[in-house]
């Protein structure tokens, strides 16, 4: 009896381990399957993206070849046309004049004293940034162009470029942020370009008044017409993007129709308008000496970013799809450019029409390394020229700008709780200019607001000291509050003092920095001061300003820190 209990026990043990053995094979096995299923279906949706991208481009670009043949031989259509594009510049010009008279003094003040703009997309109130845009892109104008253009920059957390038939462009805060270098930069405005110069709004019109005539045709002739989901030509903006319902007849999808007809603005992006603008935006590149290459780059960047961060995707322009769309576009692009002699000249950084370095890329080290990636000899040829002194390296235009529009764009998408990108954007800003205090702070706002862990806390501790210690103008209280407010989370006996020490600045330099007035949350400060078991201090408006300048002054206690230097290039 006791034989055959044992028998058991070890043949019950045996295929436990028999079991424990195969196990992992077997979940491996389903994985790979699994693994396996999802790139057939990957690769089937791929396939009906690209057979429907090809359909649209076959679509339009037969639609825009007989709209031209129309236009040319008929008046009446003609008269028509240019009667509604004129409509689509009086549209444009609106836009403009509203971007341009907007009040930057109109704020939202929060009760601890901080001004947010009011609304975004206004224009980025950061001159030097602006110009800089603007120089880039007037670079990459074609010479023999009759158009005048003008570059701009809008705030928006959203990766976003658009521009107008009127030659405005405009590119946000949110895709600027995501910019690795000019070359990256000089693509986006280049394509913006394209746009104009190849009159695509013109062409929106023409082809939405053909496909208006067909349909009236087809109706006389009692032609069913069937509804569909399509995606044609852009409304008002080319590269915004977005994808809108369209109408099918004669085999041609319809979009700027529906916006023609219902009244609505449509947002729509087309393959072929696209392609025939990427390919503009690289010749301008070309002509300007930049690394094509970059282009492809640019959207892997925005895939990685999409990654993180989904709400990225809102603005077509982020949408993984899309950057899939063009990336491989793109590749097909640059194959037809056969030209290694011409390739090898391109660096990342421009020279302006005087000869002078517009900007070169971050360093040279960032050069070699992404371009080592594929291109090893080249990227030795590159170092050579840069030694020899036959490419100019600039003189860091394009990092001292990005470091602050990176971190402004940080700041903003904050207030959008989009932590990671925020995250991701203060902690480049960092790693460029590490004397930021502003920087800081808000790196140390996004840390403490979502912390998790303790070593996170001490991370958004450390923050707000460095911010503090780095205000030497005494610029930004609201640094001084929330660093009080973080030492609250976890006090002690030790660190009473330390915590009404704080408030009692925050207090002081809102008065220097606000005429001696007192914060709008005074009454929430007193609460935190009895918290913190002060029970008599009280203030007062102070009519001289100078009285308090001594307390603003003193600098707090310091925060050990986790580290011995700030972690600017921590992943978020």
């Amino acid at each position: 009896m006791k034989t055959n209990a044992m028998n058991m026990w070890i043949r019950i043990l045996v295929g436990v381990i028999i079991y424990a053995l195969l196990m992992p094979g077997f979940a491996l096995a389903q994985k790979d399957d699994k693994d396996k299923k999802k790139q057939e279906k990957e690769a089937k949706d791929n396939a009906k993206d690209e057979n429907r991208i090809e359909k649209s481009v076959a679509q339009y670009t037969e639609a825009l070849a007989k709209a031209k043949e129309k236009y040319d031989k008929e008046e009446d259509f003609r008269a028509e046309v240019d009667y509604q594009y004129r409509g689509v510049l009086r549209e444009h010009a609106r836009e403009a004049f509203a971007h341009n008279t907007y009040n930057p003094e109109s704020w939202v003040q929060t009760m601890s004293g901080e001004k947010l703009p009011r609304s975004d997309d206004t224009l980025y109130d950061n001159l030097m940034a602006q110009d800089y845009v603007n120089r880039v892109g007037q670079s990459l104008v074609p010479a023999n162009s009759e158009k005048r253009y003008g570059f701009k920059i809008t705030v928006n957390p959203m990766p976003a470029a658009r521009s107008l038939s009127t030659g405005t462009i405009y590119i946000s805060t949110g895709l600027l942020s995501l910019v690795d270098n000019e070359a990256q930069l000089a693509y986006i405005l280049g394509h913006e370009i394209a746009h104009i110069e190849k009159q695509h709004w013109h062409d929106d019109v023409l082809v939405a008044e053909y496909i208006q005539d067909v349909q009236k045709s087809n109706e006389k002739k009692g032609a069913f017409i069937g509804a569909a989901t399509g995606a044609l030509t852009g409304g008002l903006f080319k590269g915004a993007g977005g994808v809108v319902a369209g109408i099918m007849f004669g085999g041609l999808l319809v979009g700027p129709l529906v916006a023609k007809l219902t009244g609505q603005k449509s947002f729509d992006w087309s393959p072929a308008q696209e392609d025939e603008a990427d390919k503009l935006s690289l010749t301008y590149m070309l002509d300007r000496n930049y690394d094509v290459r970059e282009s492809q780059t640019f959207y892997e960047t925005l895939k990685t970013a999409a990654i993180e961060d989904p709400r990225i995707e809102l603005d077509h322009y982020g949408d993984r799809k899309r950057s899939e769309q063009r990336g491989k576009a793109l590749i097909s692009i640059l194959q037809t450019i056969n030209d290694p002699s011409r390739l090898a000249k391109t660096s990342v950084g421009a020279t302006n029409l005087h000869g002078k370095s517009l900007s070169m890329n971050r360093n040279l080290t960032v050069v070699v390394n992404r371009l080592a990636k594929n291109q090893e000899k080249m990227a030795d040829d590159m170092q050579t020229k840069i030694q020899n002194g036959e490419i100019m390296a600039g003189d860091g235009e394009f990092e001292n700008l990005m470091s602050t529009i990176k971190r402004d764009n940080g700041i903003v998408a904050f207030y959008y709780d989009m932590y990671k990108l925020s995250a991701r954007n203060l902690s480049q800003a960092l790693a460029i200019r590490s004397d930021d205090a502003l920087g800081y702070f808000y790196y140390g706002r996004v840390l403490k607001l979502t912390a998790r862990k303790a070593g996170e806390k001490e991370e958004a501790l450390f923050m707000f000291t460095k911010a503090i210690d780095l205000d030497k103008r005494n610029a930004n209280p609201q640094s001084r509050l929330y660093l009080a407010l973080t030492k609250m989370s976890g006090r002690s006996t030790n660190n009473i003092q330390d915590i009404v020490n704080d408030l009692k600045q925050y207090v002081a330099v809102y008065q220097q920095m606000s005429g001696g007035g007192l914060p709008p949350n005074m009454n929430m400060i007193y609460d935190y001061m009895q918290e913190a078991g002060e029970m008599n201090y009280s203030a007062a408006v102070v009519m001289n300003v100078r009285s308090v300048t001594n307390l603003a002054s003193a600098q707090p206690a310091q925060t050990t820190s986790p580290a011995s230097n700030p972690p600017p290039n921590r992943k978020p």
